[in-house]
């Protein structure tokens, strides 16, 4: 079963990994910089020694009468004060000339045997557990008198830079096992305090329930890298709360509606059932029973056709559609029901649209019964169509009486009406707005609201049409 690590966790192995692998890179980085010094600076010594035994050679071969024995004094009065060396002067035939070596040099003399393995370059050479940098020279018999070729060979004990090197190593490896072991708790500490306001919105964030969702995580002291999700969290909060607030009206409005008609058909069947009756009163009930019936059937095809929308379900049959024709014939249709209430209806404007004509033509009656049921009785409707280069606006303004300012967010939710009491005069069931909507959605439209001077405007939007 594959193991779900903490955050806290594997920010502290990251933080102790990355820490680890920079101490240890510097620790292979300071051994290897302290050997090339060591190395450099025994070549240089080296090296050194050899062009002084050089220089005492040719002094000795310019005097005419070479003498082993003064150049023997000459090379250790070099050589005296220096620790760990070795140099000594042959002749091509193994004939010793001069020698020096430090008290406590480890091997006897004559151990580097051949120049060839020495080409007068710096080699290191181990020999019963131990190392010596050693440089062979070869001088040619015209520097040495005409007699023969000489060999001087110089090497150095690098026992006191070994040891060096290796307790070094021993104290590195302690110290970065030290070191391991405090970056694992450096990083676990700085994690938990770099993840505490991660863990205070956790707990915020568990407090939000269904009951409780008016709490905000707050969004002050914050580091830059959570703001943005913490704005992006209460916006959701926001717009959740604000969907079970309507939801919660929702169910409560169409418990309400259904409440009505359901009432309505059990009191009027109870009462034809008290007593015996003749036909034509159990016809009278059955007429008003299927009136009911029909509201019913109404509201639940409104809210199929609803859900169809919310979900994209609906199929629209797109033609291009004339808005002055489509409302010409509307404004014919609607005229006699204005004018029981001496209203007038004016139409002025065209747009060409791309739609399906016969959802358009039902989100446009929804927007004039609407005006025509809430203006003041005689007042006088105005319905116009105008476009620009990409969108198509019908307006439909009436006059009417107040309207709060935050009853005008709610016009388009489902069975609102703008009464609390639900006392109203109007036969529908409050869905109008929200189907016209929902099919100017569908188009890729939108339905807008605005009130001036008690004058509502309702702006369908829609997209024109494509072409000529």
């Amino acid at each position: 079963m594959k193991r779900n690590w903490s955050l806290t966790t594997r920010l502290s192995v990251i933080f102790a990994s990355v820490m680890m692998s920079a101490w240890l890179l510097s620790s292979v980085l300071l051994v290897a910089a302290l050997s090339s010094y060591f190395r450099h600076q025994d070549a240089a010594l080296l090296t050194g020694k050899l062009e002084l035994a050089t220089e005492l050679l040719e002094s000795e071969a310019d005097s005419g009468q070479p003498d082993s024995a003064s150049l023997a004094r000459k090379v250790a009065d070099a050589m005296v004060g220096h620790s760990g060396l070795y140099l000594s002067i042959k002749t091509s035939d193994n004939r010793l000339l001069a020698d020096y070596s430090s008290p406590g040099f480890p091997l006897p003399y004559g151990r580097f045997a051949s120049e060839a393995a020495y080409p007068d370059t710096m080699q290191t050479v181990e020999d019963e557990g131990w190392r010596y940098n050693v440089i062979v020279r070869k001088i040619s018999a015209q520097k040495a008198g005409g007699q023969h070729d000489v060999l001087i060979t110089a090497a150095y004990d690098t026992g006191f830079h070994d040891e060096f090197i290796s307790q070094l190593k021993k104290w590195l490896i302690w110290f970065n096992g030290g070191l391991m072991f405090i970056s694992v708790l450096l990083g676990w500490f700085v994690t938990r305090m770099g993840l505490k306001p991660l863990n205070e919105l956790n707990r915020l964030a568990s407090a939000v329930t269904i009951n409780n969702l008016s709490k905000r995580l707050p969004a002050r002291n914050l580091p830059a890298e959570l703001m943005a999700t913490v704005a992006e969290f209460n916006s959701m909060l926001e717009r959740l709360e604000k969907s079970f607030r309507r939801l919660s009206e929702f169910s409560s409005d169409i418990a309400h509606e259904l409440r009505t008609p359901v009432s309505n058909l059990m009191m009027q069947t109870q009462v034809a059932l008290s007593r015996d009756r003749d036909a034509a009163s159990y016809r009278e009930v059955l007429f008003s029973n299927l009136e009911e019936l029909s509201r019913l059937a109404r509201m639940s095809s409104d809210m199929l056709f609803l859900a169809k929308s919310e979900n994209g379900l609906m199929i629209l049959e797109k033609q291009n559609v004339s808005l002055h024709e489509e409302l010409e014939e509307l404004i014919d249709f609607f005229e006699p029901l204005a004018g029981e209430s001496h209203k007038t209806l004016k139409l002025k404007g065209d747009a060409l649209v791309r739609g399906d004509r016969l959802m358009l033509r039902r989100a446009l009656s929804n927007l004039i019964t609407n005006a025509i049921k809430y203006s003041l009785p005689g007042s006088a409707i105005s319905v116009s169509a105008e476009h620009n280069s990409d969108r198509a606006f019908v307006h439909i303004s009436n006059h009417t009486e107040d309207i709060a300012p935050e009853s005008l967010g709610r016009l388009f939710d489902r069975f609102y009406r703008g009464d609390a009491s639900r006392q109203h005069n109007t036969d529908g069931a409050g869905l109008g707005l929200s189907i016209t909507r929902s099919i100017l959605l569908a188009h890729e439209g939108d339905l807008q609201v605005a009130v001036n001077d008690n004058v509502i405007t309702f702006t369908a939007i829609m997209p024109v049409t494509e072409g000529p």
